[in-house]
């Protein structure tokens, strides 16, 4: 969101923030990160009743433990790099690859590949979040959006995760 979009000139010629616009996007944040959360519970209630193993959450917040770089990279700079590249680069790559497949495909193959490359037994709960972060990219046009939404849900299983863990 450059400054362009969230600012208007008023009747005086002053810059002024556009509310509307940054509430508009925060919006779409909030969304899609609550139902990330939401669609999480359901598969973690899931994953109990079945008792299937995963390793990788598991194995980051051990790690976070040991070193503050661990807690950076999971909640700031994998979310950016995964948004970047999970949103924006690989679905129009795919586009314009693969002529013949459509927007909604694009998507779908490269939120397989998000969950894929969690290497993570159980990959329906990193295919839905993936989905709801590109559905949020889709509504605002904006990467920020997404973005934050990635970090806001990682965040959150890290709180949640070490709070559990003590």
């Amino acid at each position: 969101m450059s400054v362009n979009e969230i600012s208007t000139i008023d009747s005086k010629g002053r810059k002024a923030l556009n509310i509307q616009v940054m509430l508009q996007k925060g919006k779409w944040v909030l969304i899609a990160t609550g139902l990330a959360i939401l669609s999480s519970l359901l598969f973690s209630y899931i994953k109990a009743n079945l008792s299937i193993g995963t390793g990788n959450v598991a194995d980051v917040n051990q790690k976070i433990e040991i070193n503050l770089l661990y807690v950076l990279i999971p909640v700031l700079v994998a979310p950016v790099i995964e948004e970047i590249l999970f949103r924006k680069i690989l679905p129009f790559g795919l586009e314009k690859l693969l002529e013949r497949i459509n927007r909604t495909t694009a998507i779908i193959i490269a939120n397989g590949i998000f969950a894929a490359v969690h290497f993570d037994w159980f990959f329906f709960p990193y295919f839905v979040n993936g989905c709801l972060y590109a559905w949020s990219y889709e509504k605002t046009k904006d990467l920020k959006v997404p973005m934050l939404a990635h970090i806001s849900y990682n965040l959150f299983v890290f709180i949640a995760t070490s709070l559990l863990a003590n």
